[in-house]
């Protein structure tokens, strides 16, 4: 195998670019209650009917139903998310005490990872407890919206509290070999029971007709959050909520007419998923996702690129990458975006057109395995200083061979694993054998190539 050839020079080169780099951030931010499983959380829950095999029912409603999850998830092998009613959501906060907890929720996340980054936020996000703030790792480097008299002002962290109530989304982890009610995990991910306030409806009250303000103060943005919709935040079904939220972000990209990066998120809703589909992806410009939510948008799109989606829950085989590949294709020439990023376990993908030089494209994904690795390696990533740790870990071998297969497919030269074409960029990922946590990681990655993605435009 080739020398890696992202070495520190690089690294250095890339964080300084990003220094005070504006970018807008919303809409999801919620506290990650992280419990690992074990006998005593088995013994806080009722057993299942039939443990592993029972898809989880959708919103969760009892310890039954949340054992079902768990053990469907920890057989599977693949990362899961299914809501919660507000008042199994009480419940557990009543009867569970987690190991840790730390910030969560797609734009809370990657607003902590630009931060530390030296990156320059504008972060909205629609409950905001003390409690929450207190997990913003860097909160005097985020500006946060308010609107008076139709005019948008920036305020720091502290001053836009607005609310005692905090959402918080149980998180429980487990690694291969891990049992529950007779159930071993076939590898090491997480299920996340999600809870979904009666306030999140995607409308931002006077912010939503100010936004223009927003973009012209921003170089580009980073939304997430839609997949947090119930029957219970809509009176006639989600289109009229997602051509509201489709509206905001046309104003908004009005503003500055730049990038914007949608990442998309598992849910098992089906109308939900179906209504972010026509209303909200096609109007991306980049939609971030991983090899789950890859396969549920294959599905959605009814598409036939593949015959056989590959899963979790078997081995990667370096021959996937292709697979992916033709998914990728299919689906952003169905919704007509710009690009759609894969962050896999082994390696990154993005299928593109000429939105950005794919030398662009191609450092932004290796700068994201750096930050993927650290995120692994140390649980969170708190200071630039950080990501030497990353840059520690070997790009994964398996990556390696599948984007040489990739290039050998389309009828393109690799270098170290490395490709990039006007229409497919891709590089190994930096993997970490036993990471300090899963959560997250794929947020990560989504937000530190976007970001690099848009400072080496603007150079």
């Amino acid at each position: 195998m080739q020398p890696d050839p992202y070495d520190s020079d690089r690294l250095e080169a890339d964080i300084a670019a990003l220094e005070e780099l504006p970018v807008f951030v919303a809409y999801n931010a919620n506290v990650d209650a992280i419990v690992r499983v074990d006998d005593e959380l088995e013994s806080a829950l009722e057993r299942p009917a039939d443990p592993g095999n029972t898809p989880p029912p959708s919103p969760l409603t009892s310890t039954a139903d949340l054992a079902t999850a768990l053990t469907h998830t920890m057989a599977k092998g693949r990362g899961d998310e299914v809501a919660m009613t507000d008042e199994f959501a009480a419940t557990l906060e009543s009867t569970l005490t987690p190991d840790a907890q730390q910030m969560g929720g797609q734009a809370g996340i990657m607003t902590n990872v630009l931060t530390a980054l030296g990156a320059a936020p504008v972060t909205y996000t629609y409950l905001l407890s003390d409690r929450q703030r207190s997990l913003f790792t860097h909160p005097g480097a985020v500006r946060y919206p308010l609107v008076e008299d139709g005019t948008v002002s920036y305020v720091p962290l502290e001053s836009a509290v607005n609310t005692e109530r905090t959402k918080i989304n149980w998180v429980f982890e487990f690694g291969p070999g891990d049992e529950m009610f007779g159930v071993t995990a076939s590898g090491g991910t997480r299920f996340i029971a999600a809870s979904r306030p009666p306030e999140f409806d995607l409308h931002a009250g006077d912010l939503d007709t100010a936004i223009d303000q927003v973009g012209a103060d921003v170089d580009g943005a980073l939304l997430a959050g839609y997949h947090n919709l119930t029957p219970d935040h809509v009176e006639e079904g989600y289109d009229e909520t997602m051509q509201h939220a489709r509206d905001v972000m046309g104003r908004l990209q009005a503003g500055g007419g730049f990038q914007v990066h949608v990442e998309y998120a598992v849910t098992h809703d089906e109308e939900l998923r179906e209504s972010i589909y026509e209303w909200i992806l096609p109007e991306a410009n980049v939609i971030g996702v991983d090899t789950h939510e890859l396969g549920l948008l294959h599905d959605d799109a009814g598409s036939t690129a593949v015959e056989e989606v590959p899963s979790e829950a078997t081995p990667f085989d370096p021959s996937d990458g292709i697979a992916h590949y033709r998914m990728l294709s299919a689906i952003r020439s169905e919704l007509e975006v710009d690009c759609i990023q894969l962050h896999a376990m082994d390696y990154h993908l993005a299928v593109t057109d000429d939105h950005l030089d794919a030398a662009a494209v191609l450092r932004g994904l290796e700068f994201s395995a750096v930050n993927a690795a650290t995120k692994a390696a140390l649980g969170d990533i708190t200071s630039p200083a950080d990501l030497r740790t990353g840059l520690e870990y070997a790009p994964s071998a398996q990556g390696h061979e599948a984007i040489d297969r990739l290039g050998a497919h389309v009828g393109a030269s690799t270098e170290a694993g490395r490709l990039a074409t006007p229409s497919v960029v891709a590089c190994p990922n930096r993997v970490v054998e036993d990471p300090a946590g899963t959560v997250g990681i794929g947020d990560v990655v989504s937000s530190s190539s976007f970001i690099l993605e848009l400072a080496v435009a603007q150079e």
